[in-house]
């Protein structure tokens, strides 16, 4: 599923922004051909008036001038006296001859435009000057350009002719360069969709995997009693004294609890996840809060060989903003894993400090530590840092239920390692002044 979804989105981004860089292209290449053409009808209207201006100035246009404007400007100039053309052979060479294009150029003039070259126009003043574009014989295209100069009591008609083709491979060789550039930029497009698709759904794929891992987990938790309790009940149906009965039933309500603890905490960390936790909010001080914990949990570390210390700091007793109850349960699950966790004989202090706005508790053991690859994963659920050594009540899921009440007061909560040996669970949570 996460790999159709990340195929799909890579899929719609490359074709959105391949889209867009279409648009780009099309847009230049119409824009380049216009210039193009422009420059080519310019250049073609410009040489027509260097000679127009030479025949009206009465300069002589010799056939030296005229080839170096044909082999400079890639045309064909042909000029007429009247009816009769101008002794010049040219030096520019066509695919198509020569006169075959300067009579095709005359006849559209004629046949499409009414220009006639062979007549002596109306105005003895007004030069007439038309243009268009014709086709050689071998489909080659060409700019014609065609002006009529009056004279005292003749006239003189000029043509000149451009070869497009150099304007034509200049756009097609445009074209594979921006068609070979597309095709790059769409590989480069398509990678960079494929890579920032997985950085985008890569929150989707951690959450899909933790549901799926949890779900796992929750399900394997949950056989274990409801395996008992099955054995439980069927032996129960076959005992046949009291002894054993009283034994069955009260496994029976052992699974129960452990059972209920389980489904309890579940839906804790439900609640968590969908920001509906249920909150009570009220002001208390630290120490009663950690008094509190200290006088519950110091039977259970002398029952281990434990020591349970407090430390409470000589200063102004910080008041907390929140829920007791909640900020008792997730400060018990990290005492109970410290006591857990530590061997006998060890030491457990329980603390606090007070910051600039901000109280910190600790809670620090002399245990086995916590490896440096583990403590990124010591919050996670049904994660347990040593698994050979965890009972059936502990389910991995204290410290996680943990650091979503502490978050949820919108405090943190990290481990360091404590100097000579073991582990310090840190919570930072704010104070009310």
């Amino acid at each position: 599923m996460i790999k159709k979804l990340r195929l799909k989105f890579t899929f719609v981004c490359s074709l959105g922004m391949g889209i867009i860089l279409i648009a780009i292209c099309v847009f230049y290449f119409s824009l380049s051909e216009t210039q193009l053409k422009n420059q080519s009808e310019t250049i073609v209207k410009n040489n027509l008036n260097s000679i127009v201006y030479k025949i009206q100035d009465n300069k002589i246009i010799d056939n030296a001038w005229l080839s170096q404007l044909e082999a400079g400007n890639k045309i064909i100039v042909h000029i007429e006296d009247g009816k009769y053309p101008l002794s010049f052979r040219g030096s520019y060479k066509t695919i198509t001859s020569r006169d075959i294009l300067i009579a095709d150029a005359q006849e559209k003039a004629l046949s499409e435009y009414g220009f006639n070259t062979k007549t002596k126009p109306e105005s003895i003043i007004n030069v007439s000057s038309i243009s268009f574009e014709i086709t050689g014989q071998h489909k080659e295209l060409y700019k014609a350009a065609l002006a009529v100069v009056p004279m005292d009591s003749s006239w003189q008609s000029v043509i000149v002719l451009r070869d497009l083709k150099q304007d034509y491979d200049a756009m097609a060789h445009t074209r594979l360069v921006f068609f070979i550039a597309i095709l790059f930029l769409t590989v480069i497009m398509f990678y960079f969709s494929w890579w920032f698709s997985g950085k985008t759904i890569q929150p989707i794929e951690k959450s899909h995997r933790q549901q799926m891992e949890f779900v796992a987990s929750a399900s394997h938790e949950l056989r274990s009693p409801v395996t008992v309790m099955g054995l439980s009940i069927a032996s129960l149906e076959k005992s046949k004294n009291e002894e054993d009965t009283n034994k069955f039933i009260s496994s029976l309500k052992h699974e129960c609890t452990r059972m209920s603890r389980l489904v309890n905490d579940l839906l804790t960390l439900a609640s968590s996840d969908i920001n509906t936790l249920p909150l009570n909010s009220e002001k208390f001080d630290v120490q009663t809060l950690l008094l509190s914990l200290y006088e519950h949990y110091t039977p259970l570390a002398a029952s281990n060989g434990l020591k349970l210390s407090i430390s409470l700091p000589d200063c102004t007793i910080p008041v907390l903003n929140g829920d007791y109850q909640r900020l008792y349960q997730a400060l018990g699950a990290i005492l109970d894993n410290a006591l857990f966790y530590t061997p006998y004989g060890g030491n457990v202090e329980l603390g606090y400090y007070l910051g600039r706005k901000k109280l910190t508790i600790y809670v620090s053991d002399t245990g086995i530590g916590i490896k440096d690859e583990n403590k990124s994963k010591i919050f996670d659920r049904f994660f347990r840092e040593d698994p050979s050594r965890s009972k059936k009540e502990h389910y991995g899921l204290g410290l996680s239920i943990a650091k979503e009440i502490i978050h949820s007061h919108s405090g943190k909560i990290y481990i360091k390692d404590r100097e000579g040996g073991g582990s310090t669970f840190v919570i930072v949570l704010p104070v009310t002044n």
